[in-house]
């Protein structure tokens, strides 16, 4: 017998194999990588709180829908650190849009799924820039909160880390900039390596 709805246990192996991606940060004070679930996860409450707390004048569930959604197409293209190299980072970019393009005939049927992916790639309304700008705050939090372990691991230096994140926040949402420049400054003073 069939699966009454073939979709439902493609999607629940969707979110297994994003499971299995692991990222660049560590669960604070663990030996263990957090993986795209979990990162996604974050994002949303982060988004969730951040919305709420400073009232703003966006739509919260396309919110919730591209921070669920943002890091889908690492599926098959994998996650790329933010540090990478220039070439390394336009490389992502395609195989991103690949792994886009692939997902979109896997889940045609969900169309909401699809739209929210293509949305978020192309950060075409501002809750999509919202959700990317917040998406690299959580960087800083699980940075700070694990005393930069990845940080060291990879050896960004103070200089890279905030020539990274001024270029970032410079890119950033409105929305989410003031906090973003905060959460920037904060780490400076927290970051491994900083100046002596």
């Amino acid at each position: 017998m069939s699966h009454p709805d073939p979709l439902l246990p493609e999607l629940q192996r969707l979110v297994v194999d994003l499971s299995l991606i692991d990222r660049r940060h560590y669960l604070p004070g663990t030996q263990r990588r957090e993986n795209d679930i979990e990162h996604s996860t974050s994002v949303a409450v982060l988004c969730w709180y951040i919305h709420d707390k400073y009232s703003l004048d966006l739509d919260i569930a396309k919110i919730l829908k591209y921070a669920l959604t943002h890091d889908f197409v690492e599926r098959y293209a994998g996650d790329v650190s933010t540090f990478a190299s220039a070439a390394e980072r336009d490389q992502k970019t395609v195989q991103e849009q690949a792994s886009l393009d692939r997902l979109s005939e896997e889940f045609h049927e969900f169309d909401g799924l699809v739209s929210s992916m293509k949305t978020y790639e192309a950060k075409s309304d501002e809750e999509a820039l919202f959700v990317w700008s917040v998406d690299k705050m959580q960087h800083l939090v699980m940075g700070d909160l694990d005393d930069w372990k990845a940080y060291r691991e990879a050896s960004i230096t103070y200089d890279q880390f905030v020539a990274k994140y001024t270029e970032l926040s410079s890119k950033s949402s409105p929305y989410s900039r003031e906090i973003f420049d905060g959460l920037i400054a904060y780490s400076t003073t927290t970051y491994y390596d900083q100046p002596a």
